[in-house]
């Protein structure tokens, strides 16, 4: 960091001493809720209340709050506590505690070769350890993840193999395609393959990486023996999709309601009606404005219209682009399409199929969108979505003025 009598030199005094003085502010800030942190945890009765405390803390998005929520999943807590944690670590997103985790994942030994049903409760706390090294992207994490493929802890190799995905690092490529050739292997004299449940995982995750679109372990093999540990992953940006840690999403018009957005892996919000901050605190998509200002300001990504889709991609290729309705011309150039007009009762099996053609030819995301009050309804429009293998979000209200908690 640039001392104040540098940064002073380069930018004249006054604009220095108030760029110090706001990393001050911001560093008193974290100091203050860590304190708040120590304290909630300290009077908190149940877990709960705990939980709550844990999720202020990592609405902070600061490597401090990350470090202090590592040491809460190797404390001495219970499950649901230690869990929370490392999600909290998790939506915090920054590689750099990545290794306190590693340390706790290590300490769970035996473990981590075999599934112990004594030790359920550790068993789901390394289960939550591993998500969180894959939302965390942290490369430094690779090897320990691809050495835990090689056991026989089917849950945990799953979670293993879903976060390699999303590290997208290629030194694991040799792990995942070892796997993906044992779980594709076939099952004789009636004995089970209990690596067969892995296969798709697998699957998706090579294709994650290397933006391939091989099948079977033999079109794999060969591919690899082509191009060696020399192979380097393309951009992620250019594979289509959604990241794969995305499985919640909203769509919200209003003001505020900051602490249930962030209980979301994407919202779709209007940048004008937040701080820079609070874009901050969430992964945002602009619902509305220009493009470029809601990027500066913070957003991810922005909604488009169809048409405009090709040659937006060119100008922001590394933007989140979400096509307003699903559009055959658009899905080459976008990340998804937010479809707000199908009726999960009589739903238009063109549209249907034209969303399948565009998940399957580019991996474009559908994001479903409905409104709904009663309990059945929404249910049932969940339901829906589950079963056509898309994403969804029921608003309260249809004008999205009203959020409501994943």
């Amino acid at each position: 960091m640039l001392s104040a009598v540098l940064l002073a030199g380069l930018l004249g005094a006054p604009f220095a001493a108030r760029l110090t003085a706001l990393a001050q502010d911001k560093q008193d800030d974290i100091e203050s809720k860590l304190k708040a942190f120590a304290e909630a945890m300290k009077a908190a009765r149940t877990d709960p209340d705990r939980s709550v405390a844990i999720d202020a803390l990592a609405a902070a998005r600061h490597l401090k709050a990350a470090q202090k929520l590592a040491q809460v999943v190797g404390g001495p807590y219970s499950e649901t506590v230690r869990i929370a944690a490392a999600v909290g670590v998790g939506k915090i997103g920054d590689p750099k505690a990545g290794p306190a985790l590693q340390g706790i994942l290590s300490s769970f030994g035996g473990l981590l070769s075999s599934e112990n049903p004594n030790r359920a409760a550790d068993q789901a706390v390394a289960e939550a350890v591993v998500r969180a090294l894959g939302a965390l992207r942290d490369r430094s994490a690779t090897r320990q993840l691809t050495n835990l493929l090689i056991s026989n802890n089917i849950p945990l190799m799953a979670e293993a193999v879903r976060s390699l995905g999303k590290i997208r690092d290629a030194s694991c490529l040799e792990g995942l395609l070892k796997l993906h050739y044992a779980a594709n292997s076939p099952e004789a004299g009636g004995a089970t393959n209990p690596r067969k449940p892995l296969a798709s995982e697998t699957l998706d995750a090579l294709r994650r990486i290397t933006g391939q679109r091989h099948t079977t372990p033999d079109e794999w093999n060969k591919w690899y023996r082509g191009v060696g540990r020399a192979f380097v992953p393309p951009p992620e940006e250019s594979l289509g999709g959604l990241p794969p840690e995305i499985r919640s999403f909203a769509v919200y018009s209003g003001k505020g309601e900051l602490d249930t957005l962030a209980k979301f892996d994407l919202v779709f919000v209007n940048p004008e009606n937040y701080t820079k901050d609070e874009i901050s605190r969430l992964k945002a998509v602009a619902l509305s404005g220009d493009p470029k200002a809601a990027l500066d300001k913070g957003c991810a990504g922005f909604v488009v219209a169809p048409a405009d889709a090709a040659e937006l991609r060119k100008k922001f290729p590394k933007a989140l682009l979400v096509s307003r309705g699903a559009d055959p011309k658009a899905a080459p150039h976008v990340n998804a399409a937010l479809v707000e007009d199908l009726d999960p009762k009589k739903p238009d099996a063109k549209r249907l199929d034209e969303l399948k053609e565009a998940k399957s030819r580019h991996e474009t995301a559908a994001l479903l969108v409905f409104t709904a009050d009663a309990k059945d309804d929404i249910a049932a429009a969940l339901k829906f979505a589950r079963d056509q293998g898309h994403r969804a979000y029921v608003a309260p209200d249809a004008d999205r003025s009203r959020v409501s908690a994943p």
